[in-house]
């Protein structure tokens, strides 16, 4: 991770009142490149503060351990998530062209930023292998995230869906799908390669993959 220059970084200490929501969103930003690079456990105070630019005393204004910084990050991206998937599926009705459609925003907040992605693959890890996240998570009572649970309904409620197909085998089946595609875009650290993949799937999704020629020998 390349670390902000003090030339290009004014280092903070307490924060102006001004100051207060700019320095706090810089220190979750810079908190989600260490945690999504270093781990949990690699990742120190000074690395968050060097990579906000602030002084590590700073984040004690904000945050009162590592682990409420983390679940800061960890709200911070699913808040973010939640609002760029309703929004990408805002227009579609069908349940592979809603799901094509999140398969692309994953593409492009990919784009956007990379650490986003190594956050998420990593965070289940990070959470069974420390009990005090969990429960941070827990005392800060956030509501499930159903977004899948309800395409998967809504679909199996319009009939889109076999009369024996389980509501919820198919969230399972699409949040196992979104989450390797996030763990290869990780591992692959190539967003062509992710690209490609998406595009392979939905093409598969939508019955276009296979050529007719291919088709009819197979038949």
């Amino acid at each position: 991770m390349t670390r902000p220059s003090r030339s290009t970084h004014r280092r903070l200490g307490r924060p102006r009142h001004g100051d207060s929501a700019s320095t706090r969103a810089a220190l979750v930003a810079g908190a989600r490149q260490c945690f999504a690079t270093y781990g949990y456990d690699a990742t120190t105070n000074k690395a968050i503060a060097d990579a906000a630019g602030v002084t590590p005393g700073a984040i004690y204004h904000y945050f009162p351990s590592k682990a409420d910084v983390y679940i800061a990050v960890f709200l911070e991206l699913q808040h973010r998530f939640q609002v760029s998937t309703e929004a990408a599926i805002r227009h579609h009705q069908r349940l592979i062209d809603r799901y094509c459609a999140l398969l692309d925003d994953a593409v492009a907040l990919n784009c956007e930023d990379p650490t986003m992605s190594a956050f998420f693959v990593a965070s289940p890890s990070e959470f069974r292998k420390h009990p005090e996240l969990r429960q941070r998570l827990a005392e800060t009572k956030v509501p499930r995230n159903d977004f899948l649970s309800r395409l998967a309904h809504d679909a199996v409620d319009r009939g889109e869906m076999g009369r024996d197909v389980n509501a919820q085998a198919l969230e399972d089946l699409m949040n196992v799908v979104l989450s390797g595609l996030a763990g290869f875009a990780h591992l692959s650290g190539d967003p062509d390669r992710h690209r490609g993949a998406v595009e392979a799937l939905k093409r598969f999704l939508r019955g276009e993959l296979a050529s007719w020629e291919a088709s009819r020998v197979a038949s």
